[in-house]
């Protein structure tokens, strides 16, 4: 009894050695005696930017004995892809040992990175395993360097409101910044070079700030925004002002950069002109005279090319040129156009003057404006009456004295042809 004992005892321990040495076998490699040492040896290009391909040197070093059948494979993930024709399984064969003087192999992959990739050090994956086993030993903490080379921003957007700033007013002005790079941009900061002060090439100033605003960071492939409120001059003219604008920023690496650009705002008003008539010699219908039309800018813009255009009607005839090139008109100014007309035969108190006037502002915008200028007529007992038009008594005057001279030239001349028969 005692002696099954201790065979069954013995045969417990055996199962239990023999467990543990197949739990051995299973596990990456335990118990062998090879020592592999797995490192970067070179990366070409050191760093490689977003997008383009990069060569990269393992090197596999074995501390301990010699290793059979050696197979390595590269996993790669994002960022990395294999470039066409690599392949990512590599069967090295023998690895010898130190005593061998065999013991360091070079494993070139080459690898694409991702174009969107922003830029850091990514882990690229690698395993091996030694002939006869199936199991995989991974290899960790290898990475490579990606890096843009350049770190480029940009104003993307310009926001002006109003986008036509009047004299005197004020404005907003959001610069939409935005970062092209693959890398974080930090301490961005933005200046407006406003120029000295009554300096008329950029009559604007800030308020509520300077002309500098400072953004902490912008992410990669991403956009934020600064503002600025500015005041108009209030004699600025009206026109299109270049503001520069200089950006100052730093990479992820310490690297600074600045890059300038040019912005423009647009100072102007709507125009504001005034048309009437200043002096007209048609006062009855079936005559003609001459009306002048007077145009005024009473806005703070100047106007240019300005033309007026009669048009026609049935109510009379133009018998001058229907159209009148004025030209430019400053602010606070006028100009005239003279139109000869012949009133038709009508009952109406008035005659309507139908007037197109086409013009541009500062900024080359085009503005037409119709007008209805209204005309009074009267009646020739009215016009005489108003002192317009002078009556026919002096006619009849002038009649008489013709009369009264005929008639004495013509009573001599029966006296002479008298006293000589």
């Amino acid at each position: 009894m005692r002696i099954s004992s201790w065979i069954i005892i013995s045969a417990i321990i055996i199962g239990i050695a023999i467990g543990t040495a197949a739990a051995a076998v299973d596990a990456p490699y335990s118990g062998f005696t090879h020592d592999f040492r797995i490192s970067i040896s070179m990366q070409d290009p050191d760093p490689v930017e977003p997008g383009k391909d990069v060569e990269v040197s393992f090197k596999i070093e074995n501390n301990g004995t010699a290793a059979n059948g050696v197979i390595f494979e590269a996993i790669p993930e994002y960022p990395f892809s294999l470039v066409a024709g690599e392949s990512a399984s590599r069967s090295i064969g023998n690895i010898g040992s130190s005593q061998d003087g065999k013991q360091s192999v070079i494993l070139r992959y080459r690898f694409r990175i991702a174009q969107e990739a922003v830029d850091g050090n990514y882990e690229i994956k690698i395993r091996y395993k030694v002939g006869g086993f199936d199991s995989w030993a991974m290899v960790e903490h290898l990475k490579i360097k990606v890096q843009s080379f350049d770190a480029i921003i940009a104003v993307e957007k310009v926001i002006a409101e109003p986008s036509v700033v009047a004299p005197g007013s004020k404005a907003k002005l959001g610069l939409v910044i935005r970062n092209y790079a693959t890398s974080l941009l930090k301490n961005v900061k933005v200046v407006l070079d406003l120029g000295e002060s009554g300096d008329e090439s950029t009559p604007f100033s800030p308020i509520g700030s300077t002309n500098e605003k400072v953004l902490s960071y912008i992410e990669p492939q991403s956009s934020k925004t600064v503002e600025f409120e500015l005041l108009t001059d209030p004699d600025a003219s009206s026109k299109s002002y270049k503001i520069p604008i200089s950006l100052r920023y730093s990479d992820s690496t310490g690297r600074n950069f600045s890059k300038s650009n040019i912005i423009t705002l647009v100072v102007g008003d709507a125009p504001d002109i005034s048309v009437g008539i200043e002096s007209s010699a048609l006062y009855t219908a079936k005559s003609a005279g001459e009306v002048t039309v007077k145009i005024v800018n009473k806005g703070l813009p100047d106007i240019k090319f300005v033309n007026a255009r009669l048009e026609t009607s049935d109510k009379y005839r133009i018998i001058s040129p229907a159209e009148v090139y004025i030209g430019n008109i400053d602010s606070d100014d006028y100009e005239t156009a003279d139109f000869r007309i012949f009133a038709e035969k009508t009952s109406e108190k008035k005659l309507v003057l139908p007037l197109s006037i086409q013009y541009k502002d500062a900024n080359n915008k085009d503005y037409r404006e119709n007008v209805n200028l209204e005309l009074p007529l009267y009646s020739s007992s009215e016009a005489r009456k108003l002192g317009l038009k002078e009556g026919n008594g002096r006619l009849w005057w002038i009649i008489l004295i013709v009369l009264i001279v005929g008639g004495f030239f013509g009573y001599r001349y029966w006296k002479k042809r008298r006293k000589h028969n």
